[in-house]
């Protein structure tokens, strides 16, 4: 589709916009995860200012709408960089955009993603097939999704007696969409422990990701709202979770758990607590996130497909797509052959995270 296109600060956009842009949401089930809200990306840009948005017109009215955050060279990324398990244009699933467009590429070099829907190929985000998102269907209740589940697998329905049995225990207390600092703040310092341990970037040592986090629980926004849920065991905080929903999805996002009480599976027993409660208030889909690790597996009624990749639109974005290509094929040849692919990543977490040190 050839059409007009505006380059806007966020906060330009309009009351119509927003309106159009929910509904285009609304319209196609791969964008209904709240982090194709307009909401999310209002925090967004609150916790972390610079997100800009492609405004795609039809004559006189919006047709798609393509947050991102700009980078070096002109390349655009997700405006809640690596915070985002999905990201893409908002459009209506029968809107086919041209982003080869001159009044495109004027405005945006290049654009890195992660985790698009698969569908969102028609519109040139061709990439490579990524890690899917791993998906619970609730639509038809709790007790269907467990039945489905349990139907498929020896393996789940021993989880699902140990969980019952912590949450049947006369000493266990589960709590959803609670405000409660002190489980928000040791839930941040065990995800902190555990990026170290894997020897991953601390995320949370950054201001603005908890900035972000904070913003969505406050705001209470239906489109994109953040749910704290904690489970204690004999009055001590054993699991928690930071969730983000919208209408129809609910986004399983950052969990934890104390150790010493890892045997019982709190945080296993949470989720599961989690899906029937989100069930009651009418969510169709909660949303593991990216990977294939068993306990997603088990829990999830389908995988989600999604797309990784670089588009190249501008010069400097096309040859330096080309060298991060090469760089990743001449990986693994020679310890000096790998640099280039280990600076290229580096690279990529650095304009993500928004810190040098990421």
């Amino acid at each position: 589709m050839g059409t007009r296109v505006d380059y806007l600060d966020f906060a330009e956009l309009t009351e119509a916009d927003r309106l159009a842009w929910s509904s285009f949401q609304a319209a196609d089930p791969c964008l209904w995860s709240p982090y194709f809200s307009h909401s999310y990306v209002a925090a967004a840009e609150i916790a972390r200012p610079g997100v800009k948005v492609l405004k795609f017109h039809d004559e006189d009215e919006p047709v798609a709408f393509w947050p991102v955050r700009p980078g070096p060279l002109g390349t655009a990324r997700p405006v809640g960089g690596p915070m985002d398990d999905l990201h893409g244009i908002v459009a209506s699933p029968d809107t086919v955009l041209d982003l080869q467009q001159r009044s495109v590429a004027r405005h945006v070099g290049g654009y890195a993603f992660t985790a698009t829907p698969s569908n969102q190929r028609r519109h040139g985000l061709n990439g490579q097939m990524g890690d899917g998102n791993q998906v619970m269907d609730l639509s038809a209740g709790y007790e269907a999704w467990l039945n489905e589940r349990q139907t498929a697998s020896s393996n789940f329905r021993r989880e699902h007696r140990k969980v019952e049995a912590l949450l049947d225990a006369p000493g266990t207390v589960v709590a959803h969409d609670v405000t409660d600092p002190a489980a928000f703040d040791r839930l941040l310092d065990l995800k902190q422990l555990a990026y170290h341990q894997s020897g991953h970037f601390p995320l949370f040592s950054l201001d603005w990701p908890r900035r972000l986090l904070e913003t969505l629980a406050e705001r209470k926004a239906s489109d994109a709202r953040g749910v704290l849920s904690t489970l204690h065991i004999d009055g001590q905080l054993t699991a928690m979770s930071y969730c983000m929903r919208s209408e129809q999805v609910m986004h399983y996002w950052f969990p934890a758990y104390e150790d010493a009480y890892s045997k019982l599976k709190p945080g296993l027993a949470l989720l599961f607590s989690l899906a029937q409660w989100s069930a009651a208030k009418g969510i169709k889909e909660l949303h593991l996130g990216l990977g294939d690790t068993r306990y997603k597996r088990q829990m999830a009624t389908y995988m989600a497909p999604v797309r990784a990749g670089t588009l190249a639109l501008s010069g400097p974005q096309k040859l330096a797509t080309s060298a991060a290509m090469l760089a990743t094929q001449l990986e693994g040849r020679h310890r000096i052959l790998n640099i280039p692919a280990k600076f290229a990543r580096k690279y990529h977490r650095v304009m993500l995270a928004g810190a040098l040190r990421a």
